[in-house]
């Protein structure tokens, strides 16, 4: 269990330090590309749905009101604490890269719902924008991350010859 917790520290270190990279030797261009990709799937998965959504950079206008994507938006903490947890369980490399291969995608979808939702609610009230922006879905990005992750541990310790 140390060896895990060990692990997953140094794996969330790695990840963060390599955000900071990012920040200091590139100005936060992957961070900015990652932001305005963001916007532009939410502001098409808007528009599929028939909602008049536009896109600016990583502002989405959405009937009066204008939502800037941030980097905190685009999920990446929530999938790094994942990935980290995911690499650091003792298990075969063939069902960490499992994990991540369905888990950052389903991660990914359930920040798109976070996302469009909070559009949603917030183009019609600021106050509920607020309440599910700081309270309700942090709670359930995270609860969905932790779910994925255990699910996907309980599968990978089923094989006998994962644990190394």
């Amino acid at each position: 269990m140390l060896g895990f917790v060990l692990r997953f520290f140094a794996f969330v270190f790695l990840l963060s330090a390599l955000v900071r990279v990012d920040l200091i030797n590139f100005g936060g261009a992957l961070n900015r590309g990652l932001t305005e990709q963001s916007a532009a799937v939410v502001a098409s998965t808007l528009s599929l749905f028939g909602a008049d959504a536009t896109r600016r950079g990583a502002t989405i206008v959405y009937r009066s009101a204008a939502f800037r994507v941030i980097d905190e938006c685009t999920g990446i903490e929530v999938i790094g604490l994942f990935m980290a947890a995911v690499l650091a369980f003792p298990s075969a490399w063939r069902h960490r890269l499992l994990g991540l291969a369905l888990g950052i995608p389903a991660l990914l979808l359930v920040n798109l719902v976070r996302m469009v939702t909070l559009i949603l609610v917030g183009a019609s009230s600021a106050k509920a924008l607020d309440i599910g922006h700081v309270y309700v879905w942090p709670v359930i990005v995270l609860t969905m991350a932790m779910v994925i992750w255990l699910h996907w541990a309980r599968i990978a310790v089923r094989d006998p010859r994962t644990v190394v």
